[in-house]
């Protein structure tokens, strides 16, 4: 087919506007293929986008080096296109449509548009007819057959200075657009006088008026097309997952090492054991028997071990902790609420032991050992 050799030659030129378009429709082509397989295996969707991606690339490269003839740049330039299509396509085939996949994919598409809108060499060009010979493309592939339209039977009318009557010269039926429009514009031989560039609009306007008869012909082929891979997408999309696929396999994490409480404030007592402070909250913490981790007392549950539901001093003042939890290496920490730490450390300094969660802790000494620390000393005066 001359429309595919033609995007496939690395001779001859492109304009502007077929550049822009060719390089666009194949990542959007290319977008939509991955879109099928999606929810396939990577090893599926890998082999199946290389038969799109690689086809793509001799496509890519080619264009590039028609514009950059048409432009009079250097043709290894191309190469920088090329390896931003493998780049997209290998991150798309890897995780479809992620943030890098798609980066990539808008770096492709300002490449193309940056490609296209190189100007025009004023180079001579090797092929004819016309700087933007049919479709966009001059090249040694003839495409004239896809760009020519029927034309009836005109004639022209040629003016007559004298009064005569005017001369009627026929029109070739077998004319084309291309030819009546250098026949109208000028007399002159390409190669004699130096090629005048369209401008945008001119050239947008003819590549147009070329595509419409090609697509009008191959209108039922193109919405086959359209119409198989809008329903493999919605296939795709809606198919039902098998059992297999919705059992998802979770993979137990690790368990990660609980850290120790925070605190301000702390002070070793005689009996081994720790009173900390944290917010004037107090915290009692002690090294006790194996015990399974975690929250051992709950105030707010009532639900544990009821050993631990009250803190007794030897005078028979109570208090009661808000939880009582059991950390690594079973360190024990029996938590007070901040509105009993100046009455239970000032008993702690005046009482001779207490008694918590069945174990017995005394308080011989704890009267210095508390007033050493300016923290704790505050609530041994009263």
């Amino acid at each position: 087919m001359p429309l595919l050799k033609s995007l496939i030659c690395n001779q001859g030129r492109d304009s502007r506007v077929r550049t822009a378009l060719v390089g666009l429709a194949l990542v959007l082509v290319f977008l939509l293929y991955v879109a099928l397989f999606v929810t396939a295996t990577p090893m599926v969707r890998a082999a199946a986008g290389a038969l799109v991606a690689l086809p793509g690339a001799a496509v890519v490269l080619a264009s590039a080096r028609r514009r950059l003839n048409d432009s009079a740049r250097p043709g290894t330039l191309a190469f920088v296109l090329l390896a931003l299509w493998l780049a997209m396509a290998a991150a798309q085939l890897a995780a479809p449509f992620t943030g890098l996949a798609m980066v990539l994919a808008g770096l492709f598409a300002l490449a193309v548009l940056a490609l296209a809108a190189l100007p025009e060499s004023r180079l001579r060009a090797r092929y004819a007819p016309g700087s933007e010979g049919h479709l966009g493309y001059s090249g040694p592939v003839d495409l004239s057959p896809l760009a020519a339209e029927p034309v009836s039977a005109r004639q022209r009318v040629e003016p007559s200075m004298d009064g005569s009557e005017p001369t009627m010269t026929p029109l070739n039926p077998e004319s084309t657009l291309d030819e009546l429009y250098e026949a109208a514009e000028s007399t002159n031989s390409y190669w004699d006088d130096e090629p005048k560039g369209p401008r945008l609009g001119e050239t947008v306007g003819r590549l147009g008026n070329q595509l419409v008869p090609l697509i009008k012909r191959q209108s039922k082929a193109l919405g086959a097309i359209g119409a198989a891979v809008v329903l493999g997408v919605l296939v795709l999309t809606f198919w039902p997952q098998t059992q297999s696929e919705q059992q998802t396999v979770e993979v137990p994490k690790p368990a990660l090492k609980p850290t120790a409480p925070e605190f301000q404030h702390s002070v070793a007592m005689p009996d081994t054991y720790e009173l900390l402070m944290n917010h004037d909250g107090l915290i009692i913490k002690w090294p006790g028997s194996r015990a399974t981790q975690g929250e051992l007392w709950s105030q707010l549950t009532a639900q544990g071990d009821r050993s631990c539901a009250e803190m007794r001093f030897n005078n028979n003042n109570r208090y009661r902790p808000i939880k009582v939890e059991v950390w690594p290496d079973d360190i024990y920490y029996a938590y007070f609420s901040p509105l009993d730490t100046a009455d239970i450390v000032y008993d702690a300094a005046m009482r001779g032991n207490f008694r918590l969660c069945g174990y017995d802790f005394g308080l011989s000494g704890s009267m210095d050992t508390l007033r050493a620390h300016p923290a704790f000393a505050l609530y041994t005066r009263r």
